[in-house]
């Protein structure tokens, strides 16, 4: 709610003068539906004019730092859209404006106006942070949405065989019990994990994290976070944690991800500064 947000502000203020970064990201309601904004990071002003005119009419743009937008689209006019139809988007948009390729996530959060860019290498010769600027609030929907999500649904294979007159998209959930996980899955979830325990080995190694908080199941909890930050499903990262960790209790997998689930409600539903994802 509005007057939540607000009286979380100045604890936000105090969080942004102390070193951290304060993000915006759809509400915990899109892990059960992609609403179809999606955004765009790191995008020079060339960029964020062509796609105005390519038909993408931005609905937010954020100027993260001189010269530096973070721009947010809305594909389609109401309704949801399939997790994997919204990844698809997000890549080929930024592939086609220069976004960062890194920042491709449904639920990748952006920075909130008001507040300053602290990365170091925005420090100003006086020693400030540029304060993130929001630039367009029109809310718009861009013409080009629709265009791009029906193209992109005709040529993932599980919406062709739909079309073909097989029945409605099976939920996800569904999807995830009926077979068995693919091993490519677990593949990218490994990827994910990994590229977390470096993460939390660097900060615990500058002292930006106690060395006691650096465990096993403190990089599957951040795992399981950033996973469902890209619409995994529940199960499947249940029963990825059952395989590569077998030696755990019979419900430290559903555990794991009840809390992340729990914790990202909490992230979401209020500014928050960086830090544990």
């Amino acid at each position: 709610m509005p007057a939540d947000v607000g009286e979380l502000l100045p604890r936000a203020a105090a969080a942004n003068a102390q070193g951290a970064a304060i993000f915006m990201r759809l509400g915990p309601s899109a892990r059960d539906g992609h609403p179809g904004t999606v955004m765009l990071d790191d995008l020079n002003a060339e960029a964020a004019t062509r796609i105005e005119l390519d038909g993408f009419q931005p609905a937010l743009t954020v100027e993260t730092s001189p010269g530096n937008f973070q721009i947010w689209i809305r594909l389609i006019a109401a309704g949801e859209l399939p997790y994997p139809v919204v990844r698809v988007a997000i890549k080929r948009l930024a592939e086609l404006y220069g976004g960062d390729p890194r920042a491709v996530s449904p639920m990748q959060p952006g920075r909130l106006p008001g507040f300053t860019n602290r990365k170091p290498k925005h420090r100003q010769a006086d020693g400030h942070f540029p304060f993130v600027r929001l630039v367009d609030a029109s809310g718009c929907i861009a013409a080009a949405g629709t265009n791009l999500v029906d193209e992109i649904k005709a040529n993932l294979p599980a919406q062709r065989g739909r079309a073909q007159g097989a029945a409605s998209e099976t939920p996800p959930v569904a999807a995830v019990s009926s077979r068995p996980p693919a091993m490519e899955d677990f593949d990218a979830l490994d990827r994910i994990r990994q590229a977390q325990e470096e993460r939390i080995r660097a900060e615990a190694k500058r002292g930006s994290r106690p060395m006691d908080a650096f465990s096993a199941s403190e990089i599957d909890f951040a795992a399981v976070v950033v996973a469902l930050c890209e619409g995994v499903p529940r199960p499947m990262l249940e029963a990825w944690l059952r395989m590569r960790r077998p030696e755990k209790a019979a419900g430290y997998a559903a555990l794991t991800v009840q809390n992340a689930d729990r914790y990202l409600e909490d992230q979401t539903s209020t500014p928050q500064p960086s830090g544990r994802p």
